[in-house]
């Protein structure tokens, strides 16, 4: 397989990974921003932070697996590929439920108080 060809397909991959992930989450997102934000511009800057991450941390994961790991069989390099898209999702979700986490957690306490 042509290399810009094969490069071109991992990032499709990727990004179609992400584009799936995100739209399961925009509703949920969309709602706990809006009640752990000050504002509709917060909760509007932390959506596009989100759904960056989201998109880039898996891409940027696939763009290095590819640069380093040199299949010669293209099913081997697609089940490379879909590995570190999905591996790149788990962590930036986890890093954006990690820190979302922390919001949910302190608005809460703060209602009990």
């Amino acid at each position: 397989m042509n290399a810009y060809l094969q490069l071109l397909a991992a990032s499709l991959i990727s990004i179609a990974a992400s584009l799936v992930v995100l739209h399961v989450l925009s509703g949920p997102l969309a709602n706990i921003l809006d009640r752990i934000c000050p504002d509709e511009q917060a909760a509007a800057f932390w959506t596009s932070y989100t759904k960056l991450m989201l998109v880039i941390a898996p891409l940027l994961l696939v763009l290095l697996v590819d640069m380093f790991a040199r299949v010669g069989n293209p099913l081997d390099s697609l089940r490379l590929t879909l590995m570190a898209a999905l591996g790149g999702l788990l962590l930036g979700l986890f890093s954006v439920g990690r820190h979302l986490g922390r919001f949910v957690e302190s608005a809460r306490g703060g209602d009990a108080s």
